[in-house]
């Protein structure tokens, strides 16, 4: 049984060279369960909880996502743990004539099937979310979708100046064209005068 200061200690002697915050952190991150917690709180943890750190140690320094590492480390069984069988192994082992209800009780089997669901919805859900926010985050996506409007409403803005600068621009062509019309008008009286 280790502390997570011999645990500290266990892996900076393998060349698993990590702080005590970030042992805590990946702890929790990774549920990594402890074996026991005595009178003080304080958690011991066995062999079998030791190599699945260093396993997401391992994962995480091969870029490795926390939810990746999680699934991998799920995939890990405990050699001094007894495994139960899992149900489509049992399942696949009844035979046509067997009826449901003596073998496994429908109830059961709806049971497993409906929290297996849910867990697998919630974890997807939340991958999904931490992969659109990571996305979003780590790339320009934000930032252009804000310069995108901006530069539409500086297009809007740009558009009615032109609008403005056009209706201007008749007037001053209506002045210049009756200025013209007087210019020619008093260019002729004073042509008759002289």
């Amino acid at each position: 049984m280790y502390n997570k200061n011999d645990i500290l200690l266990k892996l900076n002697n393998e060349n698993y060279y990590i702080d005590r915050k970030t042992l805590i952190s990946f702890i929790e991150m990774w549920n990594i369960d402890a074996v026991y917690e005595d009178e003080s709180k304080e958690e011991y943890y066995d062999d079998y909880a030791i190599e699945r750190i260093k396993k997401g140690i391992n994962l995480k320094a091969q870029g490795f996502s926390d939810e990746q590492i999680i699934h991998k480390l799920g995939n890990i069984t405990n050699p001094n743990r007894e495994e139960k069988e899992p149900v489509n192994t049992a399942l696949a082992e009844i035979d046509d004539t067997t009826p449901m209800e003596m073998t496994y009780p429908k109830s059961e089997l709806r049971n497993l099937t409906l929290d297996v669901s849910t867990q697998t919805l919630q974890m997807l859900a939340e991958s999904v979310a931490k992969k659109i926010t990571d996305d979003i985050r780590n790339s320009d996506m934000a930032e252009k979708l804000i310069e995108a409007g901006g530069y539409k409403r500086d297009n809007e803005i740009l558009s009615e100046q032109i609008q403005e600068l056009i209706e201007h621009n008749k007037k001053l062509s209506e002045r210049i064209e009756q200025l013209e019309k007087k210019d020619s008008f008093f260019k002729k009286l004073f042509n008759l005068f002289n």
